[in-house]
């Protein structure tokens, strides 16, 4: 978050938010996340589903992050390591066998376009969320600047 002009100010402000934005800004984010875990999972290729019921959201109330994607640990992640693949995609290339009967021998891999259904972008998405948390925000952020005048 720090990546931006402010970034560190901007995180002073969220670490002080009251118990009660802290809770909007939590739910709104919730929201948000089940709609953009619904996007990607309608996007995401379903011959089994397993990869669609992968995709997963989580809203940290600390930091107010939001992550969607395959998450977990990685031992968790481990049953859709071909998840990666699909997203991003591969190129083509010769490996060699290094197991099994074959071992020793070379093998082409074609190469496989990525379907960016994690990592695409959402923009309509993007804008609804933006529609939503950004009112929360001014609020929020009116009391506070209104709480510190006062005081």
């Amino acid at each position: 978050m720090s990546g931006f002009k402010g970034g560190k100010r901007f995180r002073r402000i969220l670490q002080q938010l009251p118990d009660e934005a802290r809770r909007d800004l939590v739910e709104a984010f919730g929201r948000a996340g089940r709609r953009a875990q619904a996007a990607m999972r309608a996007r995401a290729k379903h011959k089994t589903g397993t990869l669609q019921q992968g995709i997963k959201y989580r809203v940290s109330p600390t930091t107010l992050r939001l992550q969607v994607g395959l998450l977990g640990t990685k031992r968790g992640r481990s049953k859709l390591f071909y998840g990666f693949v699909l997203d991003k995609g591969r190129k083509a290339q010769t490996v060699r066998i290094t197991r099994g009967p074959r071992a020793g021998a070379s093998m082409k891999i074609r190469a496989l376009p990525g379907d960016h259904f994690v990592s695409g972008e959402y923009p309509d998405l993007r804008d609804g969320i933006n529609r939503e948390v950004r009112p929360l925000f001014n609020r929020i952020l009116t009391r506070l600047s209104q709480g510190v005048a006062n005081d």
